[in-house]
């Protein structure tokens, strides 16, 4: 979602004179779309249980952050809203002529430490924090966060279209299949195997399914397709092997169509142009979605707030879903 805000920066700098902090797995995908900009990649730890979470990442991230003290920069410019410590350390530590980030949102959860964390940063760094904006039918708010914070760091008024989502390296051509990604982060908003199979049985029948997921989703995704076929799903389906994220907007762009949740597919099809149904289950509605830079991709809204994780997917029936891949192919 960053990648056309990382874009203006790079117009005035010059790409080879932005570097870019992501973490190592985003790191392939940043090489791919800035190939001249240099990338200082964080070997982000996962959480685990029973696991200190940022003893891990201190140790990990350690010689990154070795990098960082040396850095010298025109400009620091953070486009994430959501830091955590020692995502605000790594903001602090390069000698910048002026910061540049949104409001902390996390500081809303009201703990003492990170309120404690960012009043150093805002006393000792002085960046500018720009207002996270409240979420709107316009655009997600996290779209509009980017581009007060790129208005204010190129002192110049930053037009939407110039931060929507949007990928260089790679634009939807379509295809035969259709790339269906069922898993989000968490299984709270995912929609049912079950609720896709009666949606896909009402729909255009598509000459072949493939269905992705990360690493650690073989198992699920096996599950998953075994159910649509004993549901009634009688086109060809098969499991594409995990893939890095800097090749997966190749698995877009060669799609029909994009079958999706709350995940990062959702996004690279909006920032390929793909043709998409994201099934959403409405949870921080307008912050990240929907958005629809073509209109070829829709969203459908669950209502998280009204009936909670259990009962949202009542207010996304399968015909629903049905009739809404019949508009994204036509659209």
């Amino acid at each position: 979602m960053a990648c056309s805000a990382i874009r203006c920066l790079a117009a005035k700098h010059g790409e080879e004179s932005t570097t870019l902090i992501v973490k190592s797995e985003l790191a392939g995908l940043a090489r791919r779309e800035f190939p001249r900009s240099p990338v200082i990649a964080l070997p982000w730890r996962r959480r685990k249980k029973g696991k200190n979470q940022a003893a891990a990442n201190i140790r990990s991230c350690f010689p990154a952050w070795r990098i960082l003290l040396r850095t010298k920069a025109d400009q620091m410019v953070c486009l994430r809203s959501q830091r955590n410590y020692l995502q605000t350390l790594f903001f602090a530590s390069p000698k910048a002529g002026g910061r540049f980030a949104p409001e902390n949102t996390l500081l809303l959860n009201g703990k003492w430490r990170r309120i404690f964390t960012e009043r150093l940063l805002r006393i000792f760094k002085k960046p500018i924090l720009v207002p996270y904006p409240d979420p709107s039918a316009e655009r997600p708010s996290e779209v509009e966060a980017h581009r007060r914070v790129l208005t204010a760091a190129l002192d110049r008024e930053v037009r939407v279209e110039e931060v929507t989502p949007h990928l260089r390296s790679a634009s939807w051509r379509g295809g035969g299949s259709w790339l269906f990604c069922p898993f989000s982060s968490r299984g709270s908003k995912d929609y049912d195997a079950r609720l896709w199979a009666e949606a896909l049985r009402s729909s255009v029948p598509p000459p072949l399914i493939r269905l992705a997921g990360g690493h650690d989703q073989a198992a699920r995704l096996e599950e998953f397709a075994a159910t649509l076929r004993s549901e009634g799903v009688a086109c060809p389906i098969e499991i594409v092997p995990p893939q890095p994220l800097e090749t997966f907007p190749d698995l877009v762009a060669e799609c029909g169509l994009v079958l999706t949740v709350d995940t990062s597919a959702a996004h690279f099809a909006c920032a390929l142009g793909a043709p998409a149904v994201i099934v959403h289950c409405g949870l921080h509605e307008g912050v990240y979605g929907p958005y629809s830079p073509n209109g070829r991709q829709i969203w459908l809204m669950g209502d998280y707030g009204r009936l909670g994780h259990k009962r949202w997917r009542e207010s996304v029936p399968p015909q629903m879903v049905a009739d809404a891949i019949k508009r994204a192919l036509a659209a």
